[in-house]
């Protein structure tokens, strides 16, 4: 599954770039998605480049081996895998462009709930689907208050909405993996907010928290 990850780098590489650039997803286009009427080369002018896919796809390889260690050859695997790609896909878009794209993070978290649910079920774990819906809501207050106290400065409301797709996930197997997912988040997205406050440039600086929120879910699913 991890080769599979790497594997998709260019794919996810691609709707990234086009759903940060606003631009029609067309995830298996041959030419740059900035500049439809040129090939892209080794580096193409608008910033895409093989080093760049490459990463995606390492990013996205880490993701899938940890889902697939911890979730194993389970029904609910494959609902994880799609997270992976979402938010694999959200991590390039909010480094970029500082902006969680609604027409990602949207039909991805939809169908990424109707293969948990389907899982779920297939496994039993209907009262593990309920927490999680549980979870999520909480999750999603508890940035919803973050972000009221920002004031909207420094941390966007796409975040507010990312966490409640990750807050489903880390609901669904404990209420104890919700927490490490919220400790783990505060840790890797609050070290850069400290450096930033430090070097004086306070919290209206704009920081990308989409990255901390992914990694931290995925981290605390790694030692789950």
């Amino acid at each position: 599954m991890a080769l599979a990850g790497m594997a998709s780098g260019p794919v996810l590489h691609t709707l990234a770039v086009q759903a940060g650039a606003d631009l029609p997803l067309r995830p298996l286009a041959l030419n740059c998605p900035r500049c439809p009427n040129t090939t892209w080369t080794i580096r193409c002018a608008c910033g895409r480049s093989r080093w760049r896919e490459a990463g995606t796809g390492a990013v996205a390889a880490i993701g899938a081996g940890v889902a697939t260690g911890a979730i194993g050859w389970a029904p609910t695997l494959a609902a994880h895998l799609l997270l992976v790609a979402v938010t694999t896909i959200l991590i390039v878009t909010d480094l970029d462009h500082m902006r969680i794209p609604n027409r990602i993070l949207y039909p991805g978290g939809i169908t990424c709930l109707v293969l948990l649910s389907a899982g779920a079920f297939a496994e039993d774990r209907s009262g593990d689907l309920v927490r999680g819906l549980a979870a999520g809501a909480l999750y999603w207050g508890v940035f919803l208050v973050v972000w009221l106290s920002a004031k909207g400065q420094g941390f966007g409301f796409g975040d507010v909405r990312l966490s409640a797709l990750l807050g489903l996930f880390l609901g669904f197997h404990s209420w104890q993996l919700l927490a490490r997912g919220l400790l783990a988040t505060a840790l890797l997205g609050g070290i850069p907010a400290i450096v930033l406050l430090v070097q004086g440039k306070g919290r209206k600086t704009l920081w990308p928290y989409g990255p901390p929120l992914i990694l931290g879910t995925w981290l605390a699913i790694a030692i789950m």
